[in-house]
C-alpha cells in the first residue's frame, strides 16, 4: 500500500535507493549493539548476505516499485504473492538450499491460486441463474 501510495509520487529507484542505504546503515549500527561481529564468519557467509541483502531487497525491491508504479493495487497483489514462491524456489537454485515436500506443496498451492484468481469468470447463463 505504501509503493502504490508513493511510487506514482516520486521516482521509484531513488525511493528505493534512500531505502536500501538508510536501512542498510541502521542495521550495521543496530549489529555492534546485539550482536558479536566476526569479520571472519561475515566473510565465510558472503554468498547468503550478497543474495539477502542484494538480490532479494534491493533488486527486486527496486523492481517491484518500478513494476508497481502504474499497475492497479488489485492486481499488483495478486502478482507479488508469487514473490514467497519464487524467493523459495531463486533460495534453492542460487544456495543449493532443499526445500521439504511440506515448502514445495506451498509453493505449488500459492502458485495454483494466483494462477486461478487470474482466470476469467464465466458469463452466467439465465437457466444457471434460476
Amino acid at each position: 500500500m505504501i509503493i502504490d501510495y508513493c511510487s506514482p509520487k516520486c521516482d521509484p529507484i531513488r525511493l528505493a535507493c534512500n531505502q536500501f542505504i538508510i536501512t542498510g546503515l541502521i542495521c550495521i549500527v543496530l549489529m555492534f549493539f546485539f550482536e558479536d561481529p566476526d569479520i571472519h564468519e561475515i566473510l565465510r557467509c558472503w554468498a547468503p548476505i550478497l543474495y539477502g541483502g542484494f538480490l532479494s531487497v534491493a533488486v527486486g525491491y527496486t523492481l517491484q516499485m518500478v513494476g508497481q508504479k502504474n499497475t492497479p493495487p488489485t492486481q499488483a497483489s495478486l502478482i507479488l504473492c508469487l514473490e514467497s514462491v519464487f524467493s523459495a524456489l531463486a533460495g534453492a537454485v542460487l544456495l543449493g538450499e532443499s526445500m521439504s515436500p511440506r515448502q514445495l506443496i506451498g509453493c505449488v498451492i500459492i502458485f495454483a491460486a494466483v494462477v486461478i484468481s487470474q482466470l476469467p469468470e464465466r458469463e452466467k447463463t439465465p437457466a444457471a441463474e434460476a
